[in-house]
């Protein structure tokens, strides 16, 4: 080796490494000046340049890391990676029938097969293929779980097997998962929602106790939710009225966004999402996963199907939740899902209608105020910002109390990561089912939730 080149490796495997730290730290444009200068240095490095490519598609360049992928690929045509890279770029820029064949040619059997198959989910314009592409992908997971029994890998089993609505074969990958030297299980969010969608809400509110017991005040180890930004949240939910109303759908404002713009003519400033409704016909219809998903920048999470009555999908960085109300013996009836016991809320029967606020008309029930009484009580009009209608409204029908006891726990555990012990205790307060350690005891023991 020549003098000059001495030192050359180690400084180039150090510049990845700060590159890589920055990607992580979701800091993709930091990361663009020390992949350039590996691969100024060294033109052919093809950890760099897939890097590189990814740093670029991460941070909001698509074109530029299509480029780099397609560069790789005319060097190793072999990459795997590089070809999934391609058609997440090529997607990025619009080209959704390209991408597709993309990665309907990558699911042959290999490691990246699971995300070739979810890619096909999110984008094919055919249901069946999709359902399809659902359930490869779980199988391929399950697949990688069994024969690598690491932790990670059986958690995304089983959320890929939850898309899938298997919610049985998602409990038993997530049932075999125990703690490193007692034994006991580990609680898990996944097992939760995997009791939930089967039905067992008691069994769901009993891992989520356990998961509620094992989080710390301003525990960080969960994502943070993103900051909820109310003018964001007002032109996305333009937006979804725009493409429903194109399709003659006639949805309107619930729940908590009616609240927000009936007490002060917008979105509640410490909102979660978006919500709006839609009054089903007699057969079903309006299919609004059909119109959603002939929308090329909107995704909808893959456990939705045609008929649900419910949809929610993150757009744009903002939560959009839409009910399908029904006709129930004079009244208008929406909920999460059709498991007897599941969240379900009934209303008066309502038309819509229109009203201003912010110099807009926008589609309303025509008994607001009525309609708002009956979700949140008679003090609607007084912010209450612990109250929450999935455990505690007036309109809750034929729900089972270990289901709003779940969410009880599941919400008094995102209040705690958040450091709100206050509004932790007070949703455990709203739960129907006692928790083991009550409200009082949990304030005396700071920084601890309820075992």
């Amino acid at each position: 080796m020549r003098k000059n080149e001495t030192g050359k490796k180690p400084a180039l495997e150090a510049l990845l490494a700060t590159a890589a730290q920055s990607i992580r730290s979701g800091k993709a444009l930091a990361a663009l000046s020390p992949l350039t200068e590996i691969l100024a240095q060294a033109p052919c490095n093809t950890e760099a340049r897939y890097t590189l490519a990814g740093a670029y598609l991460k941070s909001g360049n698509p074109a530029r890391a299509l480029a780099e992928f397609e560069t790789l690929l005319n060097a190793v045509p072999a990459h795997d990676g590089a070809a999934f890279g391609r058609g997440l770029a090529l997607f990025a820029l619009g080209e959704r029938r390209s991408a597709l064949n993309v990665f309907r040619h990558l699911t042959k059997p290999g490691p990246l097969a699971w995300k070739a198959w979810s890619s096909v989910a999110d984008i094919t314009p055919d249901e069946a293929e999709r359902v399809c592409a659902v359930n490869a992908a779980a199988d391929a997971l399950a697949g990688l779980c069994a024969r690598s029994g690491a932790v990670a890998d059986r958690r995304a089993a089983a959320a890929a097997l939850l898309a899938a609505r298997r919610p049985h074969d998602a409990a038993m990958v997530l049932a075999r998962q125990s703690g490193p030297v007692s034994g006991v299980p580990v609680p898990d969010l996944q097992l939760v929602r995997a009791f939930y969608h089967q039905g067992r809400f008691e069994a769901a509110f009993e891992e989520a106790s356990r998961l509620l017991g094992c989080t710390r005040a301003g525990d960080l180890a969960s994502k943070p939710r993103s900051q909820f930004r109310p003018d964001l949240a007002v032109s996305v939910l333009i937006e979804i009225l725009q493409v429903l109303s194109s399709a003659g759908v006639n949805a309107f404002l619930v729940a908590g966004t009616l609240l927000g713009f009936q007490r002060s003519g917008g979105p509640l400033a410490h909102d979660r999402d978006i919500d709006m409704g839609v009054i089903r016909n007699a057969d079903g219809g309006p299919d609004i996963a059909a119109i959603l998903r002939a929308q090329d920048r909107i995704l909808l999470p893959r456990i939705t199907r045609p008929g649900d009555r419910y949809i929610g999908l993150q757009h744009r960085g903002v939560g959009v939740d839409i009910f399908l109300l029904d006709e129930c013996n004079g009244h208008l009836a929406c909920g999460f899902s059709d498991l007897a016991g599941d969240i379900q809320w009934r209303f008066t029967r309502f038309e819509v209608s229109g009203a201003h606020f912010g110099g807009r008309l926008w589609p309303v029930p025509d008994t607001p105020e009525r309609y708002l009484a009956e979700t949140y009580g008679p003090g609607w009009q007084v912010p209450d910002r612990v109250f929450a209608s999935v455990i505690s409204s007036p309109a809750l029908y034929r729900t089972a109390p270990y289901a709003r006891a779940c969410y009880a726990a599941l919400r008094a555990r995102a209040a705690l990561v958040a450091g709100d012990q206050e509004k932790a205790a007070a949703l455990i307060r709203q739960s129907p089912v006692p928790f083991k350690v009550s409200a009082a005891e949990q304030s005396d023991r700071p920084g601890r939730a309820p075992a």
